[in-house]
């Protein structure tokens, strides 16, 4: 192989590498709302959110979970199931207060699992006492075939694990007695 040959090869392989790399993307919220959640028990008060732990994404890194985007999700998945009256900027009745202490994701691979674990209180605010309070662990598998450039599939499987993890919190939530 000649000189010329070995370096276009090289370049070849060097541009390879840099498009099945990519750029890591933030986890979108919408992604990570929580299907149908049977509410047992709606609370008629409101409560507020606070998230804690979280991580921005930058692009040379993996996709990271924010505190504002797992808000957020939680919030549409409150709003959605109906298990509260409303969702408050602050001051409301009761507080949720997540706070994600691992997210554990793959370098690379065909197949990526993410496991994440949150820790949730559930406080009512009149009296501050908690009514609910428990760690969450979850975890999910983007395949292979869920997309073709690995930053794509490791922001799935974080996003799957925190639809996951936040469907099964809103689950024990969902039978409390408020």
């Amino acid at each position: 192989m000649s000189v010329s040959n070995r370096s276009t090869a090289a370049a070849g392989l060097i541009a390879l590498v840099c498009l099945l790399a990519g750029c890591a993307t933030a986890t979108k919220p919408e992604d990570m709302v929580a299907e149908k959640v049977a509410v047992a028990h709606p609370s008629s008060s409101d409560v507020s959110i606070v998230v804690a732990g979280g991580k921005e994404t930058s692009s040379t890194g993996a996709s990271q979970i924010s505190n504002d985007a797992f808000a957020q999700a939680l919030r549409d998945s409150i709003t959605k199931s109906g298990l509260f009256t409303a969702v408050a900027a602050s001051g409301g009745r009761y507080k949720l207060t997540a706070f994600i202490g691992k997210v554990d994701q793959p370098m690379m691979g065909f197949s990526m699992t993410v496991k994440m674990e949150v820790s949730y209180t559930l406080a009512d605010s009149q009296s501050n006492k908690s009514v609910w309070s428990k760690d969450v662990a979850s975890e999910y598998t983007a395949s292979a075939g869920a997309a073709f450039a690995g930053v794509e599939r490791l922001r799935l499987a974080t996003e799957g694990a925190a639809k996951a993890n936040i469907q099964q919190a809103m689950t024990e939530m969902a039978a409390l007695q408020l």
